[in-house]
């Protein structure tokens, strides 16, 4: 006989009997049965039917997810038909697209101020073809290229393709004349003569061993330490004179021949600029980053 009690129905369960009730026993043990294979299929790991519920806890900027995010090595400097039509009337002179790149870092209000300083020295690095060192400076930053396109580029449609973002995800756009010359540059205007544009005194002072305190400024000792060796030279410096002076100087005395950037308190320092205008304090060491 089959019972069909509504407790075996529930259950499932279709059990031969001798009368016309199942006892406690047989539906204690089938009921058993019954949850021990849900539980079976509900744990066993290699059941198809068992998923782990998804976590609601992960966040897309997780450690584990910053260190996977794309990136790519950067590329040679693009190239640049004209001068930007937004921003010249007329094709720049090198002195004008000078002035312009230098506007260009101090008037930037988005991002952090550290990550364009990083992001000049890169463009200078690429400027100059010195893919190893913009990359160099460019991993110590934090940032990364997921194309390889350092500047961005801007195509049909408002789209844009390349740049620099941070370890927080913002994106850092510099325009391509930032980093290659228009092809479309003008000669600089001549003035009596001479090129407007050339080489400053005290540069060429420097060279010819002239020493004027009054063009030069207060004479400093200042000591660098190579970071190739680990070893520190001294050189004697005019506070008025330009930082790429004093890299002239480190070179010279350490017997370098490679690139050389000059680092204080873990930024590096602009070259066209003077050394008491710079935050180097006397006394203090700089850091001089050998390249190549």
């Amino acid at each position: 006989m089959v019972c069909a009690s509504p407790t075996c129905k529930r259950q499932g369960i279709l059990t031969v009997v001798k009368g016309c009730g199942l006892s406690r026993e047989s539906r204690a043990a089938a009921t058993e049965d019954h949850d021990g294979a849900a539980r079976h299929a509900t744990l066993d790991p290699s059941s198809t039917t068992a998923r782990a519920a998804p976590s609601r806890t992960s966040s897309a900027n997780t450690p584990t997810e910053l260190l996977d995010r794309p990136n790519q090595p950067l590329r040679a400097a693009p190239t640049v038909k004209h001068s930007p039509p937004q921003l010249a009337l007329t094709p720049w002179t090198p002195s004008e697209l000078a002035r312009q790149r230098e506007a260009f870092f101090e008037t930037r209000v988005s991002g952090r101020p550290e990550m364009w300083a990083a992001m000049k020295q890169v463009s200078e690095l690429l400027r100059s073809g010195d893919l190893s060192a913009a990359q160099t400076i460019l991993d110590a930053s934090g940032a990364t290229c997921p194309t390889g396109k350092f500047c961005v580029e801007r195509r049909r449609g408002g789209q844009k393709k390349g740049g620099v973002y941070d370890d927080k995800g913002l994106l850092y756009e510099i325009p391509g004349w930032v980093v290659s010359d228009p092809e479309d540059l003008v000669a600089e205007p001549q003035i009596e003569g001479k090129d407007i544009n050339e080489e400053s005194e005290d540069e060429i002072d420097a060279e010819k061993g002239v020493v004027c305190e009054e063009k030069i400024g207060e004479m400093v000792s200042v000591r660098a330490r190579l970071s190739d060796r680990g070893t520190d030279v001294v050189v004697e410096m005019g506070t008025n004179q330009k930082v790429s002076v004093l890299v002239k100087k480190v070179q010279e005395k350490a017997g370098v021949e490679q690139k050389i950037k000059l680092a204080y308190m873990g930024k590096i320092l602009e070259e066209h600029k003077p050394l008491g205008q710079t935050s180097w304090k006397e006394g203090h060491i700089l850091n001089a980053l050998v390249f190549g």
